[in-house]
């Protein structure tokens, strides 16, 4: 039954989805009220369908977030929301725009995109993207394989979540498990602090221990947060040892025969080799890496394992942001999961295959608008990074999708945040033009100064006269878009409609429709790909005229027409969930894993046939007290960047006059307040902190539950009330925590190409203030 409902005076009311408007991904169903056109007032809906639980029926959950959600209204309609397209008429950085029409822009850009690919090659075209922005990945990869472009594509799920999916899709045949935190006996929390993060999640958490005996909570983390202070167990980590932890549970779990014996035998393949390369990992080692008691090791490994169904907290990206060695700390988690049986269908973390399946129809996923077929064999192989680092380029998506595509009979998504090259590599080949020139890039949601790594080389990259066209499409004048040729304000989620299976990475539709008609000029992103493509010569391939078009095509096969997925159904689940128990119809046997062995690789063929260890292992950060000694003398503390205080997320809500930034105005750095005597610095101070790379400035909060070598700073952080041309960029610089970063492509993840945010090498003191 549908929820919409109008008044006499006119006043609309309707159930809207907030994902990600600002700043999230939880899709709360909110209670839109709109009069005239205009958006007048947002509420939570009590029971919120939400899709954390794929595979099973969509959760229930009874709460929106307190400290966001009262100013999407605010943020919407303030004063610095872009309403019109501009074309840069001064230099790039110095704030100096006309406003044009949008056929006038869009023309502009299509000539120039044929004349670059005339001259340069399809592969001359780089996008930057931001974490989920969009439900348009399927879109972007169509319009990028129709113009015969390789996916020259840089993201930050490069290093958030995404490359984690790859990497289940390699030892897993998929990369999605279902999400069990709701029903899980033991928790473990690595790499995030939830308490920030993901607040709705946490307040779940926090119910359940309080309400359940024998739950039971492990926290592994360099600073006592929120979450930590509730553990059964703490484990205060070395920031960057979290894969020589997991090798060791796997050791105690091995030694002392916790696994589970029938699922290894009947589900596991490589058991005997993982085992041999887990009993170089005792507990007594790994205490001397990672600061953690050895026999805390155990009792952590035992409660993990003895505590049945368990699961890791599915969102925590510290370990992928270490550079070297992040993505072996998942493939150790994947193996902790099978070998435990954690897996299992019954009650586990269960590998979860595409959907939504209703009557044996499948709706139309973003793997099948993708059209990957339309890239030729000679431009995959030009992709940035397909020769170095393969599992989420051309190399590994080409071995995983014929596995995938022989047991579920469709692609495996190209589209979303998993299949992508190295960010680092786009910057590069602007600036040197190797492997070769980089001449457009579209920046899509991205506000690249603030979000990737090495602000410096990203800012001589997007200034350099080497980059013929830049285009942004964004909501807001940011840093980034400072430094475009054109800027294109594009519609936000509150603003379009939507239909989406988050990346493919979920086995779901979820559907909403808009609350309210794009503000001034604004447009939805499909607009601006189809009207390009109508431009560059392949517009039969977009026959939908709208989004609205599009969702109907998506769920025609299962017979639901998107008016009433978006009003009534909301988030459309298959009936049974595809899993490895399912029996294929074809050979009446069960469905088993898209692996090259039909089980769980702990021994992963794949990374072998790309020339990989196909076994996990441990390896130092690029830069730590270990691996660069004679770096350590110059630069004592161990630091990393994921400090956040909500309600801000990312770069995202900055502006004084949101509501949000006024809640926290300052760039705040953690740090021990033994440390911070020693070094003359007090609570509230301002101080310097730096690497070998640059040099930033925030604000200390004293924090006695860090550990007294790591200091944590607040990342994303730029001043829109500061002036907006060079030198200042909204303050681009000055509290910028990826000023410090490092992205050199040999501290960079082999697998991945993912760069170093955390683990990293600094030193503090005391700001000189005017």
């Amino acid at each position: 039954m549908t929820t919409r409902t109008t008044n006499e005076e006119g006043v609309e009311t309707k159930e809207v989805n907030c994902w990600a408007s600002p700043g999230c991904h939880d899709q709360c169903r909110l209670l839109a009220t709109v009069k005239d056109g205009q958006l007048v007032k947002l509420k939570g809906k009590r029971k919120t369908l939400n899709t954390r639980a794929t595979g099973r029926a969509a959760q229930l959950l009874f709460r929106s977030c307190p400290d966001r959600l009262p100013h999407l209204l605010e943020w919407l309609y303030h004063p610095d929301q872009l309403m019109h397209p501009l074309k840069r008429v001064g230099e790039r950085g110095e704030n100096k725009w006309e406003r044009v029409s949008w056929e006038q822009a869009l023309d502009e850009i299509a000539d120039k995109l044929k004349q670059i690919k005339a001259k340069y090659g399809a592969e001359s075209l780089a996008l930057a993207e931001g974490t989920y922005r969009s439900d348009m990945y399927g879109i972007r990869t169509r319009f990028l394989n129709l113009f015969g472009n390789p996916g020259n594509i840089g993201c930050a799920g490069t290093v958030c979540g995404c490359n984690k999916h790859a990497l289940k899709t390699a030892l897993l045949g998929t990369g999605t498990i279902r999400d069990i935190v709701e029903s899980a006996k033991c928790i473990v929390s690595d790499g995030w602090n939830m308490t920030q993060t993901r607040r709705r999640l946490w307040l779940d958490i926090k119910e359940r221990l309080q309400r359940e005996e024998g739950l039971k909570f492990i926290v592994i983390d360099p600073k006592e947060t929120e979450a930590a202070k509730n553990a059964d167990l703490w484990l205060q980590i070395r920031p960057g040892t979290d894969g020589a932890l997991f090798l060791s549970w796997i050791n105690v779990i091995i030694e002392e025969r916790l696994y589970d014996e029938d699922f290894v035998d009947k589900w596991t393949f490589g058991f005997d080799q993982l085992k041999q390369r887990a009993s170089e990992y005792t507990p007594e080692r790994v205490a001397g890496i990672t600061w953690i008691p050895a026999e805390k090791i155990r009792e952590s490994a035992r409660m993990y394992a003895m505590n049945r169904p368990a699961t890791f907290c599915m969102f925590g990206v510290a370990p992928d942001q270490i550079g070297l060695n992040g993505l072996r700390v998942e493939q150790a988690k994947i193996c902790l999961r099978a070998i435990t049986g954690n897996l299992r269908v019954e009650d586990g973390e269960t590998p979860l295959g595409p959907g939504p399946i209703i009557h044996g129809k499948m709706g139309i996923r973003d793997a099948m608008l993708q059209l990957e077929e339309k890239c030729s064999p000679e431009q995959r192989r030009k992709q940035l990074g397909a020769d170095r680092f393969k599992l989420m380029t051309w190399p590994g998506y080409e071995i995983m999708n014929k596995l995938y595509q022989e047991v579920y009979g469709i692609p495996l998504c190209m589209s979303g945040h998993n299949f992508l090259p190295p960010q680092p590599l786009v910057w590069r080949a602007i600036l040197t033009g190797e492997p070769y020139p980089i001449k457009a890039m579209f920046t899509w949601t991205s506000n690249a100064l603030l979000n990737a790594s090495n602000t410096k080389l990203i800012y001589k990259a997007l200034k350099s006269p080497n980059l013929d066209l830049h285009v942004v499409l964004e909501h807001v004048m940011t840093p980034t878009a400072l430094l475009a040729d054109y800027v294109l304000p594009i519609a936000s989620k509150l603003e379009k409609p939507m239909c989406t299976t988050v990346e493919d990475f979920a086995p779901v539709f979820s559907c909403g429709e808009r609350a309210i008609k794009p503000l001034g000029e604004r447009r939805p992103d499909y607009d601006i790909f189809r009207d390009l493509a109508i431009r560059l010569g392949f517009g039969e391939y977009f026959p939908w005229e709208t989004e609205e078009e599009l969702a109907d095509y998506r769920l025609e096969p299962l017979g639901i027409t998107f008016n009433e997925a978006a009003t009534e159904r909301y988030v459309i689940t298959s009936s049974e969930p595809w899993t490895y128990e399912t029996i294929n119809p074809k050979t009446g046997k069960p469905t088993g894993f898209a692996t090259r062995s039909g089980k769980v690789e702990l021994y992963s063929n794949v990374l072998e046939e790309l020339g990989y260890d196909p076994l996990p292992f441990y390896e130092e950060p690029p830069e730590s007290p270990v691996r660069t000694p004679d770096i350590a003398k110059d630069y004592p503390l161990i630091l990393t960047t994921g400090n956040r205080d909500r309600p801000q997320f990312h770069s995202e809500q900055r502006q004084l006059g949101m509501g949000m930034r006024e809640q926290n105005p300052d760039p705040l750095v953690d740090i021990h307040p033994d440390t911070a005597k020693e070094l003359g610095i007090a609570n509230g101070d301002w101080v310097y902190i730096e690497t070998r790379r640059g040099v930033i400035k925030q604000k200390v909060r004293f924090n006695a539950g860090i550990h007294p070598r790591v200091v944590d700073v607040a990342s994303h952080w730029w001043f829109p009330e500061e002036p907006a041309q060079e030198p200042w960029l909204h303050g681009a610089w000055q509290s910028n925590a990826n000023v410090l970063t490092l992205d050199d492509p040999e501290a960079c993840d082999p697998l991945s190409g993912g760069w170093a945010l955390r683990g990293l090498l600094c030193k503090v003191y005391k700001a000189q203030m005017p």
